[in-house]
């Protein structure tokens, strides 16, 4: 049986029906600037190296393309199509923050309020008890000092998805200054829904259907939490073509929403400013969806954090609106360039070969824009060793907290910037790829940290995220694990002092 065969002819008849060329009233053919992404993205389909795919772009009010490809259910037959609603990971971000602001918008909540006036008994804490920084705007925008955060819960496995009461008993301890530095949170998205919850008196998912998703005629689109539609979703693959149990995320406000590529056409409609849109799906303002959209946490030169968007406004170039989703099973393109009026979407139910779907949004762009070249990634700031390691030299002791419990660490620094960890009873291991980041010291250690998730997890690989501050040395240590079936990443609250010499 040829597979790729099977796989291809049903690809190959929709895309072709749905992509045929326009005729002009001459009946000469028009060439079609989709027809090569299309015999590419069927090609990496045929090949198996894709499962499904589907595309989205929007020029001046209007949707002028939209296709799906391959299987949003490959074991079922069900094809993709611009009307499948995949998982868009974090995607869900600009939907979460959009309805924070419908309530910001209506006085329900203040955005510059401690987040902790919203919570419940379980507060976000720093060295001192509750913060009063750590306002919903900081939240939102990636600079309260919360930790990254990911965990996934599949269907029929070890543990339940947690609550965000009992995520925020565990993990919601700032491990930086509000405001010091970006750190992209998981858990601060997540907090945001429960937020939004909380003050609607409604569930996460049904407010954003009611107050988002109808009002915007996104009927292909839906919280992971409305059961009823289940059947609809796309299967997610892993990097080999196998399907994935369905699985739960730890905080659903920063991930969990189903989208189509032609619904999240309209959600960036919205955003674009409105036209193509009845009033009546104006659900924020000008005014409103600016101060969504306006940087505010600087992540790197030409790069911002806005509320739930990320920014790239390098000198000399149109700012760009965009937030990616990516974990297992997912790839997720969703751009918007403002002042063209444009956006651009490519869903996938697998990752994919590196660079492929970032590379078909940039195709697809350039159709319309044609100095498109690409978005580019913030730069990566370089890994400096402590060559000059007075201030941290010595050995540091201290502990984690790990899920309400302490636990020993030992950080040991030479003169000569070389370092070992020891957590707990566990041995002392040279620390790889140790230094500095952007004034963080950081590197990649073995440890058992012996908690109940990082147990459950079976992780064994830790990353430390440290600041030398007022002769003590704080920060995260994050136990980690990260394959195409499965990502973890438990941060850990770590406070060291210096031991005096002997």
């Amino acid at each position: 049986m040829n597979t790729a065969r099977n796989l291809r002819s049903p690809c190959i008849l929709l895309a072709c029906a749905l992509f045929a060329s326009a005729a002009s009233a001459t009946g000469i053919a028009k060439p079609d600037p989709y027809a090569a992404i299309q015999r590419d993205i069927e090609k990496e389909i045929a090949a198996g190296r894709l499962t499904g795919v589907s595309v989205a772009l929007v020029k001046d009010g209007r949707i002028v393309k939209e296709q799906g490809f391959g299987w949003a259910n490959r074991e079922a037959g069900v094809p993709a199509t611009a009307h499948t609603a995949f998982s868009i990971a974090s995607t869900t971000k600009p939907f979460t923050t959009t309805a924070l602001m419908l309530l910001a918008a209506e006085g329900e909540l203040i955005l510059d309020r401690p987040a902790n006036d919203y919570l419940g008994a379980e507060k976000i804490v720093d060295a001192n008890g509750p913060s009063r920084e750590a306002s919903l705007r900081r939240l939102a925008t990636h600079s309260s000092g919360l930790p990254t955060f990911f965990a996934m819960y599949p269907e029929g496995g070890a543990a339940r998805q947690p609550t965000i009461p009992e995520l925020v008993r565990d993990y919601g301890h700032l491990v930086a200054p509000v405001g010091e530095r970006y750190e992209y949170s998981n858990l601060a998205m997540g907090i945001l829904a429960e937020i939004v919850a909380r003050q609607s008196k409604r569930e996460f998912g049904a407010f954003l259907r009611e107050r988002v998703l109808q009002p915007l005629d996104m009927r292909d689109s839906f919280f992971d939490t409305d059961l009823s539609r289940r059947p609809e979703m796309a299967s997610r693959y892993d990097d080999d073509g196998q399907p994935l149990p369905f699985y739960l995320t730890a905080t659903p406000g920063s991930g969990e929403l189903y989208a189509s590529s032609h619904d999240l056409a309209r959600f960036a409609m919205l955003h674009l400013g409105g036209k193509g849109l009845p009033a009546s799906a104006m659900i924020l303002d000008r005014k409103q969806l600016d101060e969504l959209h306006r940087p505010a946490t600087r992540i790197a030169p030409g790069f911002h954090y806005g509320m739930g968007w990320e920014i790239h406004n390098a000198p000399g170039r149109p700012e760009v609106l965009h937030h990616g989703g990516g974990q297992s099973g997912v790839n997720a393109e969703f751009v918007l360039v403002p002042s063209h009026g444009v956006a651009a979407i490519v869903l996938s139910n697998r990752r994919g070969p590196p660079g492929f779907i970032a590379g078909v949004r940039d195709r697809l762009l350039k159709t319309v824009l044609p100095d498109w070249t690409t978005l580019p990634a913030p730069p990566n700031p370089p890994l400096l060793p402590l060559q000059s390691a007075q201030d941290y030299r010595g050995t540091w002791r201290g502990t984690l907290l790990a899920q309400g419990k302490r636990v020993p660490v030992e950080l040991a620094i030479t003169e000569h910037g070389k370092g070992t960890l020891s957590v707990g009873s566990g041995p002392a291991h040279p620390i790889a790829d140790f230094g500095t980041i952007d004034g963080v010291l950081s590197g990649e250690v073995p440890g058992d940290i012996g908690s109940p998730d990082t147990r459950r997890e079976h992780l064994d690989q830790l990353s430390l995220a440290l600041k030398l501050r007022d002769g003590r040395i704080d920060g995260e240590i994050v136990a980690w694990r990260k394959t195409s079936r499965s990502m973890a990443m438990f941060p850990y609250w770590t406070d060291l002092e210096r031991v005096p010499d002997e």
